[in-house]
């Protein structure tokens, strides 16, 4: 995973380097209440670990910083929860203490956890706050997490490596005399993921006990509803620039008024102000300066009118295999004008839930259009190929479909009706979770940021991190002289089915046979949000006659999404300069230069003004 380091941490001054060579692995070690054997095997493969981790002075410095200003607030949340303090390292292995981390596996924040998993542990991931990027409150959730795991498996690392592998993927390294266990042997089969871990451990462990590295301590302080970040910081004499980095959970401009209670980090006050970091030295020349678009969180950029591969390739500042490697694209396959192409790998999973396939339209477009791999589409339809798709058909995009849940077909304009047999009525089942896909070639990332220190520099045998991200300058796109006739991918929004009730403020009671995801579809909801509203699990089977609310208990009024008749667009949550051009049929640079705008950025409710339909 790589775990990129911000250009500015708090409270690490010019002292003397942290004195601490490579700590040498001991043969036995106790760890979350288990007293550990390690081989020779396994003390060769964390040693390499502890080596990797220990290579690059200043950002060991910069990581032991980080980590003695946010341990006690983890100590205290795990202590509260009944984890072992030990886990106070796992943040480090999963995130290296960012709260802004995002993994190519859609994983976000200290604790890198994915947004189903993060709603159904009671954290809140919308428009305007994501909880994942809040030190407490996602600690919180993580040790939920592993206390519940540890009460089934009864064996705290055994819990540990269902963290990354979730419950159901632990049991084949679970060993029936592992329950209860006061000590366990590692050897060099065991799993890397505790491995490293140990290794975490034995590097900052003594590292933090020495206290060397100079830092500014956190509190926690009660967030003001309807406030910036900026005013708050003001309140509290804090650096706006320090409270800003420590609050990346904050989306909207100001904290929202929806009668929760949310808190704030802040350094201590009278603690020393922000350092800057020691930058890599990199070539001016390596640093492309384009104006990224973001689909799907990740960096893209508009194909221009005869431009080739290789050029949009030197464009973006990727060398050409790279770019047709994570665009899935062919040596001799051509650009289709003002569809995005990427700069960094597709996700496995898209924004949306599902898609209507429209005629000509391919398994490859629909995949570009939503940055998604193409292989996770088949994976989430179980289509043997990609000419397996037909006009009309439902795609689901960033979850699988139940193998119990016939595919389904809509009516398209310029398709044929496709005849589906009815679905076969089942017992309830569990649906089916997404299935691990195949890991990602090991690539390293062509494109660097000059303010990024890589929190490992690897060294034989360690396996090399990928290069961090860029960093993002505003570029000037010309408008075309002339309009460019594009025949843009149709994306028709996927129009809910017939609702068991109009009135979705009554209790809906469940037909037999009838699954979650079947209901979520109908009602056209995230089956997680559906699961939530009920407080259900979101793989629970359902019962004949259950009743389900089919609307959130205490909703919130939605954005009004308006478009009116002088040209002008109110934008919504979600909305991005592609999607709005897309709307109103025109380009991004066309509607950037309308808008006398430099770069793509939006907030929610401003008003842009469109061309009239």
């Amino acid at each position: 995973m790589k775990k990129l380091f911000p250009a500015l941490l708090l409270g690490l001054a010019s002292r003397p380097a942290l004195a601490m060579p490579p700590p040498t692995v001991p043969a036995t070690l106790d760890l979350a209440g288990l007293h550990l054997t390690l081989d020779a095997n396994a003390r060769q493969l964390v040693q390499a670990k502890v080596n990797s981790l220990c290579r690059h002075t200043a950002s060991l410095e910069a990581r032991v910083a980080l980590a003695e200003a946010a341990f006690p607030l983890i100590d205290q949340v795990l202590a509260e929860e009944g984890v072992p303090a030990d886990f106070r390292y796992l943040v480090l292995q999963e995130s290296a203490l960012q709260g802004n981390a995002e993994s190519n596996h859609g994983a976000v924040g200290y604790w890198q956890l994915k947004r189903e998993t993060a709603l159904s542990l009671g954290l809140t991931v919308n428009g305007s706050i994501d909880e994942r990027r809040h030190l407490t409150a996602s600690t919180r959730a993580a040790a939920r997490y592993l206390v519940r795991n540890n009460a089934t498996l009864h064996n705290w690392a055994n819990a540990l490596l269902s963290y990354q592998t979730g419950l159901g993927g632990v049991r084949p390294y679970v060993q029936p005399r592992d329950a209860d266990a006061t000590q366990m042997a590692f050897t060099g089969r065991t799993n890397q993921y505790l491995l490293d871990f140990v290794a975490q451990k034995l590097v900052f462990e003594p590292a933090c006990a020495q206290h060397a590295v100079p830092f500014v301590p956190w509190r926690e302080v009660p967030a003001a509803p309807g406030q910036s970040l900026a005013q708050q910081a003001a309140s509290y004499a804090a650096d706006p620039a320090a409270v800003a980095q420590l609050n990346p959970w904050l989306l909207a401009r100001a904290v929202p008024q929806d009668g929760r209670a949310y808190t704030l980090l802040v350094p201590l006050a009278g603690a020393l102000p922000l350092a800057t970091m020691p930058a890599l030295v990199i070539p001016t020349a390596a640093l492309p300066a384009p104006n990224y678009l973001r689909i799907n969180g990740i960096r893209a950029l508009l194909a221009r009118p005869n431009e080739t591969p290789a050029a949009l390739a030197e464009r973006g500042g990727a060398s050409l295999g790279f770019f047709l490697k994570v665009n899935e694209l062919a040596d001799d396959e051509p650009l289709t004008v003002n569809e995005p192409y990427f700069f960094q790998r597709k996700k496995e999973s898209a924004d949306e839930d599902y898609h209507v396939v429209a005629p000509g339209q391919t398994l490859a477009a629909v995949a570009q259009h939503y940055g998604v791999l193409r292989r996770a589409l088949r994976l989430y339809n179980h289509l043997p190929n990609e000419e397996a798709i037909r006009p009309g058909l439902v795609l689901w995009l960033s979850h699988s479909r139940p193998r119990n849940v016939a595919a389904e077909y809509q009516a398209v304009p310029g398709s044929r009706p496709v005849a589906v047999r009815p679905p076969l009525v089942l017992a309830p089942a569990t649906p089916a979770p997404a299935q691990p896909l195949p890991a990602p070639d090991n690539d390293e990332e062509e494109l660097a940021s000059i303010n990024d220190l890589p929190t490992e520099v690897p060294g034989p045998p360690v396996q090399p991190l990928p290069a961090p991200s860029p960093a993002i300058v505003a570029e000037d796109v010309p408008a075309p002289t002339r309009p460019v006739v594009v025949a843009p991918v149709p994306v028709r929004p996927v129009r809910p089915l017939a609702a068991p009730s109009p009135d979705f403020s009554h209790p809906y009671l469940v037909a037999p046979g009838e699954t979650l995801y079947a209901l979520a579809r109908r009602v056209g909801v995230r089956p997680t949000e559906l699961a939530a509203w009920n407080n259900i699990s979101p793989v629970a089977p359902l019962r004949a006659g259950q009743a389900l609310h089919l609307s959130p208990p205490a909703a919130e009024p939605d954005l009004v999404v308006s478009a009116s008749s002088n040209g002008s667009y109110t934008v919504a949550t979600g909305d991005t300069f592609y999607s709005i051009s897309r709307r109103y049929n025109c380009t991004v640079a066309a509607l950037l230069a309308h808008n006398e705008r430099p770069a793509p950025t939006l907030r929610v409710g401003e008003t842009l003004r469109v061309p009239r339909q």
